[in-house]
């Protein structure tokens, strides 16, 4: 196979991280070459990056190449594979030869049958997944609370993220009803492969396949029932308008004042928002303007890296904010979009 060095490292890079650093299977800790495709594949995901000139070959990337190839200089690379499984890689005046492995046992997960099938722009797609992935935990006692729920019902697709302080929820517009629960580490890779054009989703009750002309994401779905997120957003009786900008601001400020995983307190009051956080070396106190005039005085307490982290994940230059008591969630809200936040408080002294 001959191939440009810059190609195929690039493809490398963007779906190596998909190879497990430990797994029963030696197999999968390689890159498949095969049938235009290069594929990686943990169980949980499967990778195809799509490798134009590859077509006629079948072999593994051993994970000790990615290294060497990256490093190459620019140019052609030539990599044979011989007898015994040996592939040698040439670049310029660079030689070097591994051990690879059979590629026949390699496994490649996909949907059997045909599914049903959806079609979205990945711009769509991956802005209300950008939105709502922030509030979705690494891991969990509760399998399906770490995972983006994808809810097409009454004329919407419903994008959700949540744990146990925070819930994010964001749609658009789209004729059609199911429930996927995609593991977070596929969300994450979602987000990193930059897709473009329309992406095709192909779904099975165990399994669904996100396709655009360039990469293939194959994951495992999780099974159980997503927590009921809609009734959590109810009309609040406490409601006003702030700067998400100068809030986010006045919030990185405040947090980078203390070491200690101490609350931020909100005191808001007609036009204001004074915010506070205080240990044993830090007194930080900060007034931020509200837009609209907040009908009664009110003082609650929440995670100051969980207000910055809903906060960045708005991109509108002001947001709603929606209240009720000392104990009740806060609601967030865009001005410019259905994409909607639940933060939960915390107790302050």
């Amino acid at each position: 196979m001959k191939i440009q060095k810059t190609e195929l490292a690039a493809k490398l890079n963007q779906i190596k991280g998909v190879v497990p650093k430990k797994t029963t299977m030696p197999i999968l800790q390689g890159i498949l070459v095969k049938e235009g495709y290069l594929i990686a594949n943990n169980l949980e995901m499967t990778i195809k990056a799509k490798l134009e000139g590859t077509e006629d070959e079948c072999f593994i990337i051993p994970e000790r190449a990615f290294d060497l190839i990256n490093n190459l200089p620019d140019g052609e690379i030539d990599i044979t594979i011989s007898g015994g499984n040996t592939m040698t890689i040439k670049a310029d005046k660079i030689k070097n030869k591994y051990q690879t492995m059979d590629p026949g046992p390699f496994p490649v997960s996909d949907i059997e049958g045909e599914g049903s099938e959806f079609t979205i722009k990945a711009g769509l797609l991956l802005e209300s997944v950008r939105r709502v992935s922030y509030a979705i935990p690494q891991q969990g006692g509760n399998a399906t609370m770490s995972t983006m729920c994808l809810q097409a019902k009454d004329g919407q697709l419903n994008f959700v993220g949540l744990d146990g302080h925070v819930l994010a929820w964001d749609k658009i517009d789209y004729d059609g009803e199911f429930e996927l629960l995609i593991p977070k580490n596929t969300i994450d890779k979602l987000k990193t492969l930059g897709l473009t054009g329309d992406i095709r989703i192909r779904r099975s009750n165990a399994m669904a396949v996100f396709a655009t002309k360039d990469f293939e994401i194959c994951t495992r779905l999780v099974q159980g029932e997503y927590y009921k997120y809609q009734n959590m957003f109810k009309e609040l009786p406490l409601h006003t308008v702030i700067s998400r900008k100068e809030l986010l601001d006045a919030m990185v400020r405040a947090k980078m004042c203390t070491a200690e995983k101490c609350p931020v307190k909100f005191e808001l009051s007609g036009s204001q928002l004074n915010l506070s956080i205080k240990d044993q070396t830090t007194d930080y106190h900060e007034t931020v303007d509200l837009q609209e005039d907040i009908s009664e005085e009110l003082t609650i307490g929440f995670d100051a890296r969980l207000v910055i982290e809903t906060l960045k994940a708005f991109d509108c230059d002001n947001v709603g904010i929606s209240l009720q008591g000392p104990k009740m969630p806060m609601i967030v809200e865009a001005e410019d979009s259905d994409f909607k936040t639940i933060v939960l408080p915390v107790a302050i002294k």
